[in-house]
Order: C-alpha cells, then structure tokens, then sequence
C-alpha cells in the first residue's frame, strides 16, 4: 500500500470518528428535545387520604359517587427542551355498543396539578367543561414536571338486561402546542354489575351460622344468654359506638389516620378491640362477639348512616368467626387452661389442669386476628362492591389492608386481655 495514502488513513480515521460521534449526540438531542410529555390514563383514582386504591378500568354500575378519570403528563429529565401550550379534551361520555354511556360531573370543576416530588402540590389550574369534554391547558411544561389532570364522571345506573358486562370506549384528545395535530388515545372501561351472589351468600350463611349456635344453646350445649348478658352487650355496643362514631371520627381518627401505617395496622381500633374482647370476658358464651357487633352496627345506623338491612350481615361476618373459636374454648377463654368444648367445668378438674403460659394471651391474639381478618375481607369483597358499587385493587388491598388489619387487631386483642380480665373482676365484685 501507497505510504501516503496509508499515512492519510491513519490521520483521518480519528476526524472520522469524532464527526461520527459528533452527529449521534447531535441526533439524540434533538430526539429528546422532540419527545413529548408522556402520558398515562387511570380511571377511577382513589384520591382520599386513606391507603386505598380502585382496580384500573373497572367500574360498577350504580356506584354512588362520581369517581375520577387522572390523566399524568410526564416530561422525563433527559429532555433538553420545555412545551408550552398543551391542550388536552377529557372525554365525559365514551361510546359502546349497547349505547351505555358516562356522565360527566359538570358541576364539579376539572384540575391540573403540578406535582412536587414529594407528592405536594406546586400549582394548580382549573379547567373547564367544554359541552361534555374536560378542556385543560397547562401553559408550561418542563422537563422533570409530572402534571396530573382529573376530572370526575359518574357511572352509568344500569346494564341491560342480559348483560353482565359492557366496554365503554373513552377518548382523550391531546394537542402538544398550536404548531401540532390534535392525537387521540383511547382507554377502555368494563362496566359491570355487582358481584350480587356474593352478598346473598354471606347473608345465608351468617344467618344459618348463628341460628345454629342458638339452637346449641337452646338445647343445652351452652347456657343461653342471661338478662345480665345481653344488658352488658348491649352497653358494649353503645360504648363502641360513642368510640367510633364520635370519639374517632370527629377527634382521634383524623390525628392516627396521618401516621404512615397507623391506619393500615388498625392503631386507632384498640379502643374498639377492647370492648369486644371485654364483652367477651363478661359474658364467654358463643353469639357474644356477633351480638356485640351487631348492636353497634344498629345503633350506628340509627344515629348516622341509616338503616340498611343489607349491612346487618356484616357485624355477623366479622363476629360468627370469633363465636366459633369461643365455641372450640368454652368456658376456658382467657384462661391458661388447655381445655376445649366445655362449657360446665368443674372447680376440681378446672385447678387440676395444668396451664399453658400465655395462653389467655394468645385467645385474645387470635380473637383479633380473626376479627380484623373477617371485616376487611367481607368489606372489600362483599360490602363495598355491593353496597358501594366500588372495585378495590386486590392485589394491593390484600397485602397493604386486610393483612396488616388482622395484625393490627391480634396485637390489640393480646394487649386487651389483661385489661379486660381487670374489667371482669370489678365487675363480679
């Protein structure tokens, strides 16, 4: 080879490679500096305090309150450029085959935050109702912003008849400046009917479940209620409900509700595990826990929500669990006693057998357990997609609610044990 022409190779090579180099950085930041926001869709957005969340393009027909459609623009921080002028039309109405439509919630205003990395709000916009369209414009996007625009729909009444489900089409229109097309995206909602059998099951077998501990106690398996019973149960109920209804919700629960965790653990139930495990303690006969619950559950309809008889199974739910345990242990709950389905216990046989440590404190444990267990997972499954027409996430609803919940609740049923057996002994003296 041609010494010169080699010598000339060697020293443009380099030039080569850097002009090559040179242009692929100059091609990735105009790609960047061309990458719109990105966008995502949800609906319905669980936008209250507490750690809940829907299940994403799922509704319930009939769901009582109008529930909110988010839209998250995204500018990453890798874009070297800032938008301005993004129009953006939420549609308020969406098409299906069975002409089953949204409504838009048009006396409530659409939003625009910007939100902080912290989840704080920096700014907020209105938008607006353009016929049954959500207009939103957000004058300034930069890179690293994260904007969240919602706005609320109310779900369609019903199905047709036949139909258990239907896909409603809604259609987001974005336009990304005045110099750009409008674009659509398109999010599918199935609209379904409530999971009804599962109520009408749980009613069939809390009723058939606590008939059955009544008719044991009628024909002498355990002493039935006495006057004195059924009087301490139902001032347990009421003090439940004093706790709840005012104590709680107008004082305590809006404070613990803010702690990270405190509501997910069930912190601010100790109170309401202490009075049922004392009604317990009072009164050991299975139908105690159930009892309990209802009476508050009654007392709290009439005074706040309402009566539903629809709601009257779930105190049994989350009570007829507990009653079977109290079943299995007689009149030994809350004792170290290892002594199962005994009801008449003689004072002899009772002293004559050996205690297990702690095992008073496990019965509380495992009351709580089993109560905190049955009302989260009769709530989410049963209650609220019937009765609220609401569709929880499961998978984030099972391990962030119902297990912590239990735990919260079997802590607090151990913990509650030694008071309660104070409670008892002033009580019998």
């Amino acid at each position: 080879m041609n010494k010169n022409l080699l010598a000339a190779l060697i020293l443009i090579t380099p030039l080569l490679l850097y002009n090559a180099i040179t242009v692929a950085q100059i091609i990735q930041v105009y790609a960047q500096a061309a990458q719109p926001p990105e966008i995502s869709i949800r609906f319905p957005v669980y936008t209250g305090t507490l750690p809940r969340e829907y299940r994403d393009g799922v509704v319930i027909v009939g769901a009582r309150y109008p529930l909110v459609l988010r839209i998250t623009l995204h500018l990453p921080e890798t874009a070297t450029e800032n938008w301005t002028d993004i129009e953006i039309l939420g549609d308020g109405v969406g098409q299906s085959n069975y002409n089953v439509t949204f409504t838009p919630n048009t006396g409530t205003k659409p939003v625009a935050r910007l939100i902080g990395p912290g989840g704080n709000i920096l700014q907020q916009l209105n938008g607006s109702w353009i016929d049954t369209w959500a207009y939103f414009k957000i004058p300034l996007v930069k890179p690293g912003d994260v904007w969240r625009l919602e706005y609320s729909l109310y779900v369609p009444r019903d199905l047709p008849s036949g139909v258990d489900s239907v896909k409603v089409t809604l259609t987001i229109k974005v336009k990304f400046g005045p110099s750009f097309e409008w674009q659509e995206l398109k999010k599918i909602i199935e609209v379904r009917r409530p999971p009804i059998t599962r109520l009408y099951i749980t009613m069939g077998l809390t009723l058939g479940v606590f008939v059955g501990l009544l008719i044991l106690g009628k024909v002498g398996f355990f002493s039935i209620f006495t006057t004195l019973d059924l009087v301490s149960i139902a001032m347990i109920g009421a003090a439940m409900t004093v706790w709840v209804q005012i104590l709680g919700r107008q004082f305590i629960f809006p404070i613990t509700d803010r702690i990270p965790f405190a509501y997910n653990f069930a912190v601010a139930d100790f109170p309401y595990v202490l009075l049922l495990i004392t009604a317990i303690a009072l009164v050991k006969k299975p139908g105690t826990a159930s009892l309990t619950l209802f009476i508050y559950n009654i007392v709290s309809e009439i005074g706040w929500y309402g009566i539903n008889p629809l709601w009257w199974a779930y105190p049994f739910a989350q009570g007829l669990p507990v009653d079977l345990y109290l079943l299995i242990r007689g009149q030994a709950v809350f004792t170290n006693k290892p002594i199962f389905f005994r009801y008449k216990i003689p004072e002899e046989e009772f002293e004559s057998t050996p205690d297990i440590p702690v095992l008073r404190i496990i019965d509380g444990f495992i009351i709580g357990l089993l109560r905190g267990f049955f009302m989260q997972i009769s709530l989410y499954t049963v209650f609220y997609p019937n009765l609220f027409r609401l569709e929880y996430l499961w998978e984030y609803t099972f391990w962030w609610i119902i297990i912590p919940w239990s735990i919260g609740n079997a802590i607090s049923g151990a913990i509650s044990v030694p008071i309660a057996e104070k409670i008892r002994e002033a009580a019998q003296y």
